[in-house]
Formats: C-alpha cells, sequence, structure tokens
C-alpha cells in the first residue's frame, strides 16, 4: 500500500471520527418546558395543568387550580392523572406500580402501592386493580369521606375479568366455574350471576352497541374460535355458538338482543402451484393487496356472513353477502357494501367507490341507496340511531331514511373551495338522539330537522369564509367495526360549542351556542386555540393559547369572566426574540398563496443572512405553531436550530394545479421567493438553500433539476421518477403506485396513456442532468411510502451525469426515521450540508462533505 493511499484512508477515518464528535447540546435545554391542559372536572371546579420538561421528565410537575383561577397545588411528579366524577383527581405511576388519590378541596391524598392493571372508571368514581402485595383484585368506590372497598378476592380464585369498553361492567369469571361468571353494573354494584357459561374464558369482545358480551376460549386476537358464548347481560341470555376452528372469523357484532353476525374466512381450493417456490400475480385479482402481502397462503379463500338469530332459532347464510362489508341497523337489516366491486386501484381502499345498500336479512333482498358513490368516507354518513344515511353526489347533499327505504330530501350543499389546510375534517355531525344533523355549507354551520324536515342556519357567515369545528363531539366513533362509513355523534346537542376560523383573517373564536343564544369565550384571536376542555354545564371552559413566538399559556372561563390560570416558565430570552413574516403572493393562475418568514435570531437588518426555504404544500397553517428546538427529528429538520444559527427559514404554499405538481411547485416557490426578496432585504440572494420530505422531496428534486436559484438543496424520501412510480407498487397504500397521480396527493387529473407529455414534463429524472445545485437525499431502506428504489434512480443519474451528489440511506428504517440514534446522525448532517454551501463552513464538521462532493480532475472527461 503506498503512502498516499495510507494517507487517504487516514485522513478519511478522521473524517468519520470528527463527526461523531459532534455536539448536540441544546443552549438552555434544562428550561425548555410544555404547558399542556391537561383535565377539568366534569363539575367543573377543579383543573389541572401539566408542565412537562422536553429534557428532563424529573422536573415535570402539576397544578391544580379552582375555576376562579385560584392556585391550590403545585406538584413535581410525573403521573398520569384521570379525574373522577367527584372531583377527586387519580394520579398513576408511569410504572404503574402506586395510585395516588387527591383531593383538591384539602390537598390531602393518599397512596395504594403494590398495584398493576389499573382501570380508573371516571363516572362512578371507583378504580379496579391487582394488589401484587396479596394477590388479589380489588375494586374500591372513592367517597369524600374515604376509601371504600366494594370487592376483594384473591387471584387464585379468579380466572377471567374485563371491563366494558363504556366502563359500565366489570365481568368476573371464577376458576370454580359452578359460581358462575358475574357481572357486575359499576354504578350501583348491583351483581348479575350466570350458572350455565361452564368454559373458560380467555378473551372477551364487548359489543360498540347492544349489551352483547362474546366470550372466547382463545386468546386475544386469536380468531380461530371453536366456538363463541353470545352472552346478553340485559337479559342474561347465554348461548353457546360452535364455530369451525380451521376457519378464521372476524369479530362478531351483535345485530339486536338475540342475534349476531360474524364473518368467515374460508378456503375454497388449493392453489395449483407451489407458493413456497413462486409468486402468481394475474390482472384478475381484486384481492392483490393480500396476494401480495401474504404470497405463500396455499389456499385460495373468500369470506362469507353467517347470521345466528336465537329468537327465531335459524342461522342465515346468505352467498349474496360474500365480500361484502356490513354495518347492522337494526333488527333485521344491514347496511353493506362490496368493497372491491369498482376495482381499477386508481383510488385508495377507503376511496374507491361502491354500492351501499340495505340488505334484508330475512327477505334475502338488497335495496340499493346510493350507486357508485366516490369516496365514502368523506361522502357518507350514518346517523347516531342508524336510522337515515346521508350521502353527497355532484354537490348534493341527500337524506336516506332507512326505515321507510325512501330519500327524504335534499340540499343543494356548498362546500368549501379554498385551499387553506387548516380543517381538512369534513363537519357532518349526529345528535345522539338522531333527531339533528349538523354541516357546513358554504360559510354557514346548518341544521337538519330529521323530524320537521327543515334546513336551518345556525351561524350566518355571510360573505366572510369559515371554518367549523363542533368541540363537544365524541371525537373517536366506535359505532361501528368499519371506519369507512363515519358515524360521527355530539355528545349533547342541547349546548354546541364551537370553534370558528376566519380563513382571510386567520383569527379563531370559541363560541357557545344554545337555541338562538351565542355566547362568545374567545372572540377572533390571532393566537392558535388549543386543548379546549369542558364542565358538564359548559359554565366552566379551559384551553390555552399560543403562538409562534408565545408557549402555550392557560385561561379559564368561568360563568362570563375569563382569567389566566398559568404562563410558561420558561426564560423569555428563550422565545421573545422570535420574529415571522406572512408573505402574500400569487401563482401562475392567480390563485392567492401565503408564506412565512422566520427570522434569525438576534436578527440586524444591516446584515446579510442565508435562507432555507421547505417545501411541501400548503403550509401556512403553521405560523402559530410554538416550536421547540431539537436534534432528534424524524426528517433531520428543524426550525429552531437554523434560527439560532442564523438563518432565515421560509415556509411557502404550494397549491397544484393543471400544470402537474412538480411545474406547479417551481411556479409557486420562485414566485415566492421573488416576493419576499422584494419585501426583506436582509435575506441574501446569493445563500438560498432546498429543503423537502416526502412530497416535499419531490418538489425539491424538480425544483432544482429546472433553476438554478438555489446554492445547496436537500431532499428525503422523494420520488424522481414519475414512471417507474406510476407503475411500482405501494406496499404502505397496498396498491398499485398509479393512485397517488391519479385521485392521490400528486393531483395529475389524468392516467400516464392520456398526457404522457405532462407525466414527462413533471418528473425529475428527466431533468437530472440539468442539476447544478449541490443535492443531498436520505431514505430509510424500508420506505414502504416511497419506495427507496426511487433514490437510487436519481443517484444512477447523477452518476452518469457526473453530477456531486450524496445518498444516504439509513437501514431499518421507514418513511421517517425513527431511531433516535439516526434522527440525531441526520440531524446534524443536514445542518452542516447548509452551513457547509450557504456559511462557507470548512471545518472538521463539515469535511465530509468536501472529501464526498469534490471529484478528481481526470474523472471530468468529456465522454
Amino acid at each position: 500500500m503506498t503512502t498516499k493511499s495510507l494517507r487517504f484512508i487516514y485522513s478519511f477515518i478522521l473524517i468519520l471520527l470528527d463527526f461523531t464528535c459532534y455536539s448536540q447540546t441544546i443552549k438552555d435545554s434544562v428550561h425548555y418546558s410544555l404547558l399542556y391542559n391537561n383535565l377539568l372536572s366534569s363539575s367543573g371546579k377543579f383543573s389541572t395543568i401539566k408542565n412537562n420538561f422536553l429534557f428532563d421528565s424529573e422536573k415535570n410537575s402539576i397544578f391544580i387550580f379552582n375555576n376562579n383561577g385560584k392556585l391550590l397545588l403545585t406538584k413535581q411528579t410525573n403521573n398520569k392523572y384521570e379525574v373522577l366524577k367527584n372531583d377527586f383527581l387519580i394520579g398513576i405511576n408511569p410504572t404503574k406500580t402506586e395510585i395516588e388519590i387527591l383531593d383538591p378541596n384539602t390537598n390531602k391524598s393518599k397512596k395504594i402501592s403494590n398495584v398493576k392493571e389499573v382501570e380508573v372508571i371516571n363516572n362512578y368514581n371507583v378504580i379496579f386493580y391487582f394488589d401484587t402485595k396479596t394477590e388479589s383484585y380489588k375494586l374500591i368506590k372513592v367517597l369524600s369521606s374515604g376509601i371504600k372497598e366494594i370487592w376483594n378476592i384473591p387471584q387464585t380464585l379468579i380466572n377471567f375479568t374485563s371491563i366494558s369498553n363504556d366502563k359500565k361492567h366489570l365481568l368476573i369469571q371464577y376458576s370454580n366455574l359452578t359460581k358462575g361468571t358475574e357481572l357486575i353494573n359499576l354504578e350501583n354494584f348491583k351483581k348479575t350471576t350466570n350458572t350455565s357459561i361452564t368454559d373458560f374464558i380467555k378473551s372477551v369482545i364487548w359489543d360498540k352497541k347492544l349489551p352483547v358480551v362474546f366470550l372466547s376460549p382463545n386468546q386475544k386476537h386469536t380468531n380461530n374460535f371453536p366456538y363463541l358464548t353470545f352472552f346478553n347481560y340485559d337479559t342474561n341470555l347465554v348461548k353457546k355458538q360452535d364455530l369451525d376452528s380451521t376457519i378464521s372469523y372476524s369479530y362478531p357484532e351483535a345485530i339486536n338482543e338475540y342475534s349476531f353476525k360474524i364473518v368467515q374466512y374460508y378456503n375454497l381450493v388449493k392453489k395449483p402451484y407451489d407458493t413456497e417456490k413462486l409468486q402468481l400475480w394475474t390482472t384478475k385479482d381484486t384481492e392483490l393487496a393480500t396476494t401480495i402481502a401474504y404470497p405463500r397462503i396455499k389456499e385460495i379463500k373468500t369470506d362469507g356472513h353467517i347470521i345466528f338469530n336465537y329468537k327465531d332459532k335459524k342461522v342465515y347464510q346468505p352467498d349474496a353477502l360474500n365480500q361484502y362489508i356490513s354495518i347492522p341497523l337494526n333488527e333485521n337489516i344491514l347496511l353493506v357494501y362490496d368493497p372491491n366491486q369498482y376495482i381499477d386501484y386508481i383510488n385508495s381502499d377507503r376511496a374507491r367507490p361502491r354500492d351501499i345498500s340495505i340488505y334484508d336479512i330475512k327477505e334475502d333482498k338488497f335495496t340499493l341507496i346510493t350507486k357508485a358513490q366516490q369516496n365514502p368516507f368523506n361522502t357518507t354518513s350514518l346517523s347516531s340511531k342508524t336510522n337515515y344515511f346521508v350521502y353527497i353526489k355532484k354537490g348534493l347533499m341527500y337524506f336516506y331514511n332507512i326505515e321507510q327505504r325512501a330519500l327524504e330530501n335534499t340540499f343543494n350543499l356548498k362546500e368549501d373551495r379554498t385551499k387553506s389546510n387548516v380543517y381538512i375534517s369534513r363537519l357532518r355531525y349526529w345528535s345522539e338522539d338522531g333527531k339533528y344533523f349538523y354541516f357546513a355549507s358554504d360559510n354557514n354551520f346548518m341544521q337538519y330537522d330529521i323530524k320537521s324536515k327543515t334546513f336551518k342556519v345556525l351561524i350566518d357567515g355571510g360573505n366572510t369564509s369559515y371554518r367549523y369545528k363542533i368541540l363537544n363531539t365524541l371525537a373517536s366513533p366506535s359505532y361501528n367495526q368499519t371506519s369507512q362509513i363515519p358515524s360521527n355523534m355530539i355528545l349533547d346537542n342541547r349546548k354546541l360549542l364551537i370553534e370558528r376560523y376566519n380563513i382571510k383573517e386567520s383569527t379563531s373564536s370559541i363560541l357557545l351556542l344554545e337555541g338562538n343564544k351565542r355566547v362568545f369565550i374567545i372572540n377572533n384571536t390571532n393566537d392558535q386555540i388549543k386543548n379546549v376542555k369542558y364542565g358538564d354545564n359548559f359554565k366552566t371552559i379551559t384551553y390555552s393559547l399560543e403562538n409562534f413566538n408565545k408557549p402555550a399559556t392557560l385561561y379559564v372561563y368561568h360563568n362570563g369572566i375569563t382569567k389566566l390560570l398559568l404562563e410558561n416558565s420558561m426564560p423569555k430570552e428563550l422565545y421573545t426574540w422570535k420574529k415571522q413574516k406572512i408573505v402574500a403572493y400569487k401563482d401562475k393562475y392567480n390563485n392567492d398563496l401565503k408564506g412565512i418568514l422566520f427570522y434569525p435570531k438576534d436578527f440586524d437588518p444591516n446584515k446579510k443572512y442565508p435562507m432555507l426555504t421547505h417545501t411541501y404544500e400548503i403550509q401556512n397553517y403553521l405560523a402559530k405553531d410554538f416550536t421547540y428546538p431539537t436534534y432528534f427529528d424524524h426528517i433531520g429538520f428543524n426550525m429552531e436550530l437554523y434560527l439560532e444559527k442564523g438563518y432565515f427559514v421560509f415556509f411557502p404554499d404550494v397549491f397544484t394545479t393543471k400544470q402537474g405538481p412538480g411545474i406547479s411547485a417551481l411556479n409557486c416557490v420562485e414566485e415566492s421567493i421573488k416576493k419576499v426578496l422584494q419585501e426583506e432585504k436582509a435575506i441574501n440572494k446569493d445563500k438560498l438553500g432546498l429543503m423537502g420530505h416526502s412530497f416535499g422531496g419531490y418538489t425539491t428534486n424538480f425544483i432544482v433539476s429546472q433553476t438554478n436559484l438555489f446554492k445547496a438543496a436537500v431532499s428525503g424520501s422523494g420520488v424522481a421518477d414519475f414512471i417507474s412510480h406510476y407503475f411500482s407498487y405501494n406496499y404502505n397504500y397496498r396498491s398499485p403506485g398509479y393512485f397517488q397521480f391519479e385521485t392521490g396527493q400528486l393531483n395529475m387529473l389524468k392516467p400516464f396513456k392520456e398526457d404522457k407529455e405532462l407525466y414527462f414534463l413533471n418528473s425529475p429524472l428527466f431533468y437530472a442532468e440539468n442539476i447544478n445545485t449541490p443535492l443531498l437525499s436520505f431514505t430509510g431502506k424500508e420506505d414502504k411510502v416511497i419506495s427507496s428504489k426511487q433514490q437510487e434512480t436519481l443517484f444512477m443519474a447523477m452518476l452518469r451525469y457526473k453530477k456531486p451528489f450524496i445518498s444516504l440511506m439509513y437501514e431499518d428504517e421507514g418513511h421517517y426515521l425513527m431511531k433516535p440514534e439516526n434522527q440525531l446522525d441526520l440531524t446534524k448532517r443536514l445542518l452542516n450540508w447548509f452551513d457547509y454551501y450557504l456559511k462557507n463552513a470548512d471545518n472538521k464538521e463539515t469535511r465530509w462533505i468536501k472529501y464526498n462532493t469534490t471529484f478528481d480532475p481526470e474523472r471530468m472527461l468529456e465522454n
């Protein structure tokens, strides 16, 4: 080995050692904390605020206030708290070995040690747990006078316990089966004993709507049931239902008090080839996702419904429902659809069109509600009483009466056409009693009265572009097994707590709507409203306000008066320096867009600073987020680190038009930078950087292939080649890649065969030879969203064209980096990259860049 070679190896080792020694300590990290509006008691008398220290959890604390804003207690703790109906606080140690019961009236507390499997039944002031010291199960009630033990039985006497999903019942099976199975009503502790259950229970499935629990001899999530026991705990009806243990089943669902349905997945025939040696894909396959995900399954499978009716003593196995998904509606009918009916794979699973029908079990008859319903997750709603089905087609909202099997009403819906990404969820909710339906149309907040069949404007938005949220809702509906037909419900529609967002002014309000009376809790604040909590009577409401230069501050509204509860104790010098500017601009088609320009720390208008532009889609909603510095970020980009190092950071909106996503992004970014350079002269126009991940990674790849505006760029997990990505299989979405182009985020509107030129024009790979901007790309080798093959393809193009290019591929990582050591590594490398090219940093931290992007002169021969 030559001296030159040894010197080269030694230098390279030094580069690696220098990089690993890079410090990641954040200045003043011990002070960074986050206030969180944790709890408000149902009476509204007490609220708790958690203060979590981002870099030292041992300093975490809790603050307890009354509804007049008086601080009652401050306590350093890591406990997770819950609040009981009687206002007592229950603190659970993170290790779940200790329970703290705290009375905020007196600040007195009692601790119970040696516990695990803790369940807090908030509405009934009850706690269920296992005592590891006495090895017994205990049920206690928390009273103002003390703790009352309701039930205490040694573990040796108990085979199984489970609390219902609604936390109203406790099921107990004794080891001695002759003692029966008990069901305890947790409100009044009334016991119901059933001695006809003679098999040991290993897991249970509580029905989501009806007083039915299915008892299983299997461990949880094992779906090869030899039998299931149907137990109606209202009527004490018990039926043991034999099943085929060689067949896999879905979870059962009760149809009514005496019947249930289950879907079985059974084998038709053995595949005519050796699945250990061969995968057979066919374009006929309507279950391609299953074929690809489980290639070694030896049999061709199908599914079918079985319906057990114990009142009529009948079993129904309707072949007509094979492959269908069903939702029980009432005694004899199901809402059904075939998810693979229109299987052209140009939509994601949930967005596929489908015929939605009512199926009558006894008559074996379908009644069509809507044909080829597009994107049902966003365009349908099932009422809380399952008697109405709402669907939207071509701007019309249809109200279908399920009981009468007839269309009852329509409404000309004016949906949101703005580009705001603030409220992307659809406002479609039912009252708990099913009498009213709430929705937004144009700028108005609307109500439909099922009884009178009339529409009413509850809030008239006029000419102002408003978006609405109902805050007192069941946010995570668990009404039916399928998430593809929403069934969202308001907890109490006598009073509606509504958040209203003004799109143009970027202001938010919270108002309480009671009949025709409207009370503003917050009116047109420029801050972001978060973590709203409310008492049962809405007389007490707590919330936090934050902005980009103001950490979360907590407030209480009580009986018409608002008071400050708590401000963050972080030293103000950590954030009061933060400054931003909203930059308005237009794209080629005159669409109104915004960009957020964040200013560097210690900004001096007489100096020049580099600017890093972050590209994605609509980003202006980020303007009010308070952010913290950290080196542990899943895409390696933390804005705070760049601001503290003397960078401007810019977030422009990107809106995709008929030009395609790449050309649209190029136009939006160029126009936004043109405008921001006009409005802020301290930006060094010769020191501009570009960064994006995922969709932003793709737009970064494309933009640098079209312009030399930027002096350095970073793309993460981005598409490089439209054609190969279009004709690839997406393992994350379990669908061919072309759905992302035709109906998804890439928004090409047309298939490749109809406008090949448009696809070529928006594909970065076809312009890779034009990339002169130093480019660093990163991806996870196991990325299932955007295959790492895309980055490999870009690398090979850059290699062929002799372009400086660094590709980082992290082993055992996906679309986002999850391992802290990889997050740290990527964050440091990105900082190095931009420091090297935008700040001319030539030091030990950037030596790896200089080494990997400098070509030997002899390599640059033309060929």
